[in-house]
């Protein structure tokens, strides 16, 4: 066997999954554990970046900690000392990539949308809850199994990549995640893992249109058009699409960092929420789209002031992406007619207290025009039906009036 296809003495490369600027990855088989597995070769000119492998074997190790269900596992990293390429070698996953799945089929509707982002915002959630951003979230790196499993892959080689801005646009690599990137980290600003969501935001939206929400070549364009406009309405596109989950990918696409989603899960359980007709907090899609044109209205005032406190969405119960039923009227009818409910009955009552109260002071006035001081009488009145509280109340007229 030609040395060239062992990589670390151990892994034995085979066929070639795929390749950009940066990388590329085969599938290996593992001899040692006899298995298969994925090895990403990364670029022979970045091993000369000295700067960019101590990044890279810190965030390796923190991404071969990152064991969750809907995370690519790291196996093994290091540098193959013949070929002089570093390697990082990854769980292998039979299925296909969202870039795959876009090619061939173009848009998906909302539930496969949803069981993709679903399993992408899980896996984010884990890996910011353990201090690792992404960086880097677009179709190609959220995969789904032939089992129907959905992982996020290359956790740690995004977050690696920082700082190295100009190596990685001449390896024609940015360019052709532009639209994936958020605003502050197309800018050089600071990334956490909002950058992330608005990442997956992009993917949501690609998925359900068929389409990126800013067309741009570049970096420099995207942040244009990211400024001058708003990508038109998921629910403007597709009828498929409820206003309410329109709104919620609106939401975590917001420019400031701040108006997004303050977490993976929340942003999960928006589109949930969305996908049932309702807003991220529960409410209809009008309230989600007040929600969301209340953040773009604060955006800049957030940049002088704190951010509030923001109202965390109800975790979903299993995904539902009809409408529920409408209420029984019917129902609702027959509670408004039931005795001692209605606001009839309650008329009732108050007219009859304020009887009682005419009835005492005619007898108060009777009384003092003969000179005398006859006593108003009292007695409570009580009863279930309106014809007793009448009898009882005219009863009363009498002994006060004779």
């Amino acid at each position: 066997m030609n040395d060239a296809s062992l990589i670390a003495g151990r892994y034995e490369l085979g066929e070639r999954l795929g390749y950009g600027g940066m990388s590329t990855v085969q599938v290996a088989l593992d001899r040692r554990l006899e298995r298969k597995v994925a090895v990403k070769l990364l670029a022979e000119h970045l091993a000369d970046d000295s700067q960019f492998i101590s990044r890279f074997r810190r965030e390796a190790l923190a991404a071969a900690r990152l064991v969750h269900p809907n995370i690519v596992q790291v196996f093994d990293f290091g540098l193959d000392e013949p070929s002089g390429r570093y390697y990082i070698v990854m769980e292998y996953i039979r299925g296909r990539s969202g870039a795959e799945i876009l090619r061939e089929e173009k848009r998906l509707g909302v539930a496969d949308t949803l069981e993709l982002v679903d399993g992408a915002c899980r896996g984010l959630a884990h890996a910011h809850r353990m201090g690792v951003v992404h960086r880097d979230v677009k179709p190609g790196n959220i995969l789904r199994s032939d089992d129907g499993a959905v992982k996020l892959a290359d956790f740690g080689i995004a977050k690696a990549m920082v700082g190295q801005t100009s190596q990685i646009t001449q390896a024609g690599s940015v360019l052709g995640t532009a639209a994936y990137l958020a605003p502050e980290q197309a800018t050089g600003g600071d990334v956490g893992p909002a950058a992330d969501l608005y990442g997956l935001g992009v993917v949501t939206y690609q998925l359900l249109a068929g389409r990126l929400p800013y067309d741009a070549a570049s970096l420099t364009e995207l942040a244009l058009l990211q400024q001058r406009q708003q990508p038109p309405r998921l629910d403007q596109l597709t009828a498929e699409v409820p206003p309410a989950l329109a709104a919620a990918v609106e939401c975590a696409l917001a420019l400031d960092p701040r108006a997004r989603y303050g977490s993976a899960d929340e942003m999960r359980a928006a589109l949930h929420d969305g996908a049932r007709g309702k807003g991220p907090v529960g409410a209809d899609s009008t309230a989600a789209t007040a929600m969301l044109s209340s953040r773009r209205a604060t955006a800049a005032t957030r940049a002088v002031s704190p951010p509030a406190p923001r109202r965390l969405a109800p975790t979903p119960g299993p995904p539902v992406y009809e409408n529920p039923d409408p209420p029984s009227y019917g129902a609702r009818d027959a509670r408004r007619t039931r005795p001692g409910n209605g606001s009839g009955a309650g008329r009732i009552v108050v007219f009859l207290l304020l009887a009682a109260v005419i009835a005492a002071v005619i007898a108060f006035a009777v009384g003092s025009s003969q000179g005398g001081t006859t006593a108003v009488k009292i007695t409570p009145v009580t009863g279930q039906s309106t014809d007793s509280i009448v009898d009882q109340m005219n009863k009363l007229i009498d002994d006060n009036t004779r």
